[in-house]
């Protein structure tokens, strides 16, 4: 039976850890300098407009891009469950399923998390010394999710090729 759902299962993982890896690189880059600069420009509360956002958008964008992310963790974990039951490719596995998770303990367990859901959902002015904080975070700490999410991709990636090179 492990056999049958090894590759599916390795394949979401690859794909959804590819993904979310772009979504946290394209935070850092982009996204996350945007929300800083809105913090820190003096413009409308950054709270005011993302009540705003979200009340014109809906939750569907948000509840995707969460749902995305939590089959990332599930789509590492299960494929460590199958490589440790079928003894294949065991370390590669391990270091997807540590680092696939890794990002989101960090995340909270840091507090950025706690941190980044007052700064978003604030109704008024957000106090200068959790915006300063939430700044200071902001990009790297998103730029340690990606690069967790790359170590786990790249470790996805190496099953591939050393089942090839077991065959030859």
């Amino acid at each position: 039976m492990t056999d049958r759902l090894y590759w599916p299962i390795w394949f979401c993982a690859a794909l959804l850890t590819g993904i979310v890896a772009g979504f946290m690189l394209g935070h850092a880059l982009i996204l996350a300098r945007f929300i800083d600069w809105l913090l820190l420009s003096g413009t409308p509360s950054l709270g005011q407009a993302y009540a705003a956002f979200r009340a014109s958008a809906g939750r569907a964008g948000l509840d995707g891009y969460y749902a995305v992310a939590g089959l990332q963790v599930i789509g590492t974990s299960a494929f460590l469950i199958v490589s440790l039951a079928a003894r294949r490719h065991r370390a590669a596995a391990l270091v997807a399923g540590l680092a696939g998770a890794l990002w989101v303990a960090v995340h909270y367990a840091s507090g950025f998390g706690a941190l980044e859901a007052r700064v978003v959902r604030a109704g008024g002015e957000i106090p200068r010394e959790v915006a300063g904080r939430f700044v200071d975070w902001n990009v790297p700490i998103h730029l340690f999710h990606a690069g967790t999410l790359a170590v786990a991709l790249g470790a996805l990636l190496s099953v591939p090729l050393a089942a090839l090179r077991q065959k030859d």
